[in-house]
């Protein structure tokens, strides 16, 4: 096509002539057949609204690309949110479980008075875990407390 001919036809038709030719050439080789420098086709193709889209590479409508972007963006946030609050959710029924069941099991802990010694013992690790699991469980108490307790009651119920 040469250059009165693509001049002839309306803008919308020039847009979708080189959308078409951009699918197999590049915009300067169109423009280069053509005879119409590309500078003239970006002013008279930005006049009508539309832009070069180096992703899709073809011009595209400025308004309806930006509804569009516009649109997904706030579908993404959407989801973003909702993903959130379930999140958000799922952590508030964990911590009402974990209160309604520790404040099911009363536990009764000794305040001990006196000197504090430290001695080290070995323990084996799973039970170390579930100690540690329970101290924070109820870290209202201090371990030495929890410990002493536990090694108290043991001795009384088995000596």
């Amino acid at each position: 096509m040469g250059k009165e001919k693509f001049n002839e036809l309306e803008v919308k038709e020039q847009i979708e002539y080189i959308n078409q030719n951009l699918e197999n050439k590049t915009l300067t080789k169109i423009c280069e057949d053509i005879k119409v420098s590309r500078s003239t086709i970006r002013k008279r193709f930005l006049k009508q609204g539309y832009i070069f889209d180096k992703d899709q590479s073809k011009y595209i409508n400025l308004e309806a690309n930006k509804k569009l972007r516009e649109g997904n963006k706030c579908k993404s946030n959407t989801n973003e949110l909702e993903c959130k609050v379930k999140a958000l959710e799922t952590k508030i029924k964990g911590i009402e479980d974990r209160l309604n069941s520790s404040s099911s099991k009363q536990i009764n802990i000794k305040k001990f008075e006196g000197k504090t010694v430290s001695r080290c013992y070995r323990l084996y690790e799973d039970v170390q875990k579930e100690f540690s699991k329970f101290c924070k469980e109820n870290s209202n108490y201090k371990v030495q407390d929890i410990l002493s307790m536990a090694l108290y009651e043991y001795m009384k119920n088995n000596i």
